[in-house]
C-alpha cells in the first residue's frame, strides 16, 4: 500500500489495514451552526475542485445538513471534554475511515472542538481522496498543529505584484495546506492616495483590492495581516525629493563593514517621519479586517550615521530606536491594530526590549541552518513578550533554490520555536534583485514550510511527494523530488564559497546559491565560487536534470521550470568559460548574449502570466547588466 502522502503530515496516522469504497460521498454536517457550515462549503468548493471526485461511478461529493440523509463521511462539531464550550482556536479534529458496523455508519467520520477542527479534518479528506479516488484505506488521524499561528509572507515590494487572480488561486491553495495567516511585505507597493508619484509604474495594489482579498481570506480561515515597513528599507520613498528630507541621510554610511549611500530609513528624531507614517498607517489599516499590522523596523543600520548622529550619541542607539518604535506601534493602536516588528535591531541592542510595549510581536527571523532560532526566543520570551519565529523560503537570489539550508532553516525554526514558546511561524519569500526565481521553487518551498509548521516533528522527515501532489496536481508525481535535487546543484560549491574566517578558513556562502553570485560577478572582478572541474560538474548535473524533467506538469509550470533551468545553464556555461583559459572569446560572449536575449524574452512573457507589469522592467535590468558587459557594442 501506498502510503498517504498528506500536506501537512498529520501528528498520529495509523494505517488500519483494509479498504473502503464510497461509491457516492455525501457529507453530513452535525453540530453546527451557519456561519461554521458557511466555512465548510467553503473549505470544500475551492479545495475539491481539483480532485476528480467522479470516479467510475460517476458520483459527486455534496454537503448536507439535513439528519435524514445517509452519509458516507460525517462530520461533528463537538466538546470533547462533556460541559466545556467550543473553542474557536482549537484545531485539533480526529479522523477515521473504517468499514460500516451499522446500517447507517458512514465509512469516515471527523471530529473536533471547534469549526476550524472540522475544516481541516475535511482538508485531509480531500487529499485523501485526491491520492486514492473514492477507494480509500482505512486509517485513523489524530492531528493538531505545533503553532497556533502559521503564516506565509510574501514580497510585493521587490518588483513583483501578483495578478489578483494570482493572489486568490495562492490563498485557496495555502489554505488547503492549513495555512492561516498571510502577509504582503510592503514598502512602496500599496496605492496610496496622495503619493502617486512613488508607487506610479509599480502596478500597486488598492485598498478594494486589498478589501476583496481580505474578504477571501476571511472565508478560509486566514488572517490578513496589514504590513508596511515603517522605519528602514524605505528608499522608494526618500529617493524622491518630497520625501527627502526626511531620511536620515541622503549621503554615505556603513552596512556592517560594506559602505553604502543614498537614503535608506527615516529619521527617527524628524517630527516629519511620524507624520508621514501617520498618515500610511491611516489609510492602509482600514482595509484590513484582522487587527494586526506588520510595521517592520529592521535592519535600520544607517541610523546614527546620519541627522540622529548626535541623539545617538547622547542617548544611545536603543533610545533612539525604540521610542521611534513605540510612536509607530502607538499610531497603530489609536487604528485598532495590534503591532509586530522584525526583532532583529533588538537582539543587536538588547537594552531597547524593555523600552517597547509588551504588547508588540516579536518576529525573530534568520534564512541559514545556524540561526539560534532557540536562543533568540528564550531571550525575548523572557520579557513576557509573544514570539514569532520566521525562517524563509531560499527562493531568492538562487535560481534554482538552495533545498539543504532551507530544510535545515525551516526545521530548525520549527523544533526550537516549539521548544521556546514560540506561537507563531511565518515563513517569507523575499524577491531580492528583481525577484527572478519562478513561482514553482517558491511554492515547493512554501509547501515544505506548511509541512513544518503544523508538525515541527516531522519537519526532519519531508516527503517532496508530497508538495508533488499537492501543491502541482496528482498526476505531478515526480516534481517535488526533481526540484529538491535542482536546489542543490550548486551545494557542494556553496559549502565553501563563502567570507573566510578569523583563522583564514572557508565558510559556506549564505543567502544566495553560487550560480547567482557568479552570474552577478563583474567579468573583470576576481570570482571565489569554485574551480573550473567543479563548474562542469555542476553542468552535468545540470544536464542529467534536463533530462529527467519532470512530466504530468500544466504547460505554464513546465514552461517556468524550462526557463529555470536555461537561466542556471547560462550561469553555468558564463562561469566555465570565464574560468578556462583562453577566456571569453568575442565568439563565445556572442552566444550567451543570444542565450540570454532568449531569457529575458521568456522572463517578460512569463511574468505577465502571474504579475502586474510594474516592476518587470526593473526586474529585466539585472540581466541587461549582464548583457551589456557580454556584448558591449550592442
Amino acid at each position: 500500500m501506498e502510503k498517504p502522502l498528506l500536506l501537512p503530515t498529520p501528528r498520529n496516522l495509523k494505517l488500519t489495514g483494509g479498504w473502503v469504497d464510497l461509491g457516492s460521498a455525501p457529507i453530513r454536517i452535525s453540530g453546527v451552526d451557519s456561519d461554521c457550515l458557511n466555512r465548510m462549503f467553503y473549505t470544500l468548493h475551492f479545495n475539491a475542485q481539483s480532485v476528480d471526485l467522479a470516479g467510475e461511478s460517476g458520483s459527486d461529493i455534496f454537503m448536507s445538513a439535513d439528519e435524514s440523509s445517509h452519509p458516507q463521511v460525517i462530520c461533528y462539531v463537538k466538546s470533547h471534554s462533556g460541559n466545556r464550550s467550543l473553542r474557536p482556536d482549537d484545531e485539533a479534529y480526529s479522523l477515521v475511515i473504517a468499514p460500516h458496523e451499522a446500517e447507517r455508519e458512514p465509512f469516515v467520520t471527523i471530529e473536533a472542538n471547534s469549526c476550524a477542527g472540522v475544516c481541516y479534518g475535511l482538508l485531509t479528506f480531500v487529499q485523501l481522496l485526491r491520492q486514492y479516488d473514492l477507494h480509500l484505506p482505512t486509517l485513523t488521524i489524530e492531528d493538531a498543529p505545533s503553532f497556533p499561528v502559521r503564516g506565509v509572507m510574501l514580497d510585493i515590494s521587490r518588483d513583483r505584484i501578483p495578478t489578483m487572480d494570482e493572489l486568490f488561486r495562492t490563498v485557496n491553495l495555502l489554505a488547503s495546506w492549513k495555512i492561516n495567516h498571510l502577509q504582503l511585505y510592503t514598502e512602496h507597493s500599496f496605492a496610496y492616495c496622495g503619493h502617486e508619484e512613488v508607487w506610479q509604474g509599480a502596478s500597486p495594489l488598492t485598498g478594494e483590492e486589498v478589501r476583496l482579498l481580505d474578504k477571501q481570506c476571511r472565508g478560509l480561515g486566514i488572517t490578513l495581516a496589514a504590513n508596511q515597513n515603517c522605519f528602514g528599507h524605505m528608499t522608494g520613498w526618500l529617493r524622491h525629493d518630497r520625501y527627502a528630507h526626511i531620511a536620515e541621510t541622503n549621503g554615505e554610511w556603513e552596512w556592517g563593514c560594506h559602505p553604502r549611500s543614498g537614503p535608506f530609513s527615516l529619521c527617527p528624531i524628524d517630527p516629519g517621519s511620524i507624520a508621514l507614517i501617520e498618515e500610511l498607517l491611516g489609510r492602509l489599516l482600514p482595509n484590513f479586517s484582522s487587527g494586526l499590522v506588520n510595521i517592520g523596523c529592521d535592519e535600520t543600520f544607517d541610523v546614527g550615521q546620519g541627522r540622529s548622529r548626535q541623539a545617538v550619541a547622547e542617548r544611545g542607539i536603543a533610545a533612539v530606536y525604540s521610542e521611534y518604535v513605540t510612536k509607530v506601534a502607538s499610531i497603530a493602536r489609536r487604528c485598532g491594530f495590534r503591532s509586530m516588528f522584525w526583532a532583529d535591531m533588538v537582539l543587536c541592542h538588547p537594552e531597547a526590549l524593555d523600552r517597547i510595549p509588551d504588547e508588540l510581536i516579536a518576529l525573530v527571523w534568520g534564512y541559514e541552518p545556524d540561526t539560534p532560532f532557540g536562543s533568540w526566543c528564550k531571550q525575548l520570551r523572557a520579557s513576557g513578550r509573544e514570539v514569532w519565529v520566521c525562517p524563509g523560503t531560499s527562493s531568492w537570489r538562487s535560481i534554482t533554490g538552495r533545498t539543504y539550508e532551507r530544510r535545515s532553516n525551516l526545521r530548525a525554526a520549527a523544533q526550537e520555536g516549539v521548544k521556546s514558546g514560540a506561537s507563531g511561524f511565518l515563513v517569507t519569500d523575499w524577491g531580492d534583485m528583481g525577484h527572478r526565481q519562478q513561482w514553482p521553487v517558491s511554492l515547493h518551498a512554501l509547501a515544505e514550510a506548511a509541512d513544518a509548521a503544523w508538525n515541527a516533528d516531522a519537519a526532519a522527515s519531508n516527503d517532496p511527494r508530497a508538495s508533488s501532489m499537492h501543491a502541482f496536481g496528482a498526476l505531478a508525481s515526480g516534481v517535488g523530488p526533481w526540484l529538491d535535487e535542482l536546489g542543490d546543484l550548486d551545494r557542494e560549491l556553496r559549502r565553501t564559497a563563502g567570507k573566510t574566517d578569523a583563522e583564514g578558513k572557508p565558510t559556506p556562502l549564505r543567502n544566495s546559491t553560487c550560480l547567482f553570485t557568479d552570474l552577478h560577478t563583474p567579468l573583470d572582478c576576481e570570482f571565489r565560487c569554485g574551480s573550473l572541474s567543479d563548474w562542469r560538474t555542476v553542468l552535468e548535473r545540470l544536464d542529467d536534470l534536463s533530462d529527467r524533467f519532470p512530466t504530468g506538469l500544466n504547460s505554464q509550470v513546465a514552461d517556468e521550470l524550462q526557463h529555470t533551468l536555461s537561466v542556471a545553464r547560462l550561469a553555468a556555461e558564463r562561469a566555465i568559460t570565464r574560468r578556462q583559459q583562453e577566456g571569453l572569446s568575442s565568439r563565445r560572449r556572442r552566444q550567451l548574449a543570444d542565450k540570454l536575449r532568449d531569457i529575458i524574452q521568456e522572463h517578460r512573457r512569463l511574468w505577465l502570466l502571474r504579475s502586474r507589469p510594474g516592476g518587470l522592467e526593473d526586474s529585466c535590468r539585472y540581466y541587461e547588466i549582464i548583457m551589456e558587459e557580454l556584448n558591449p557594442d550592442g
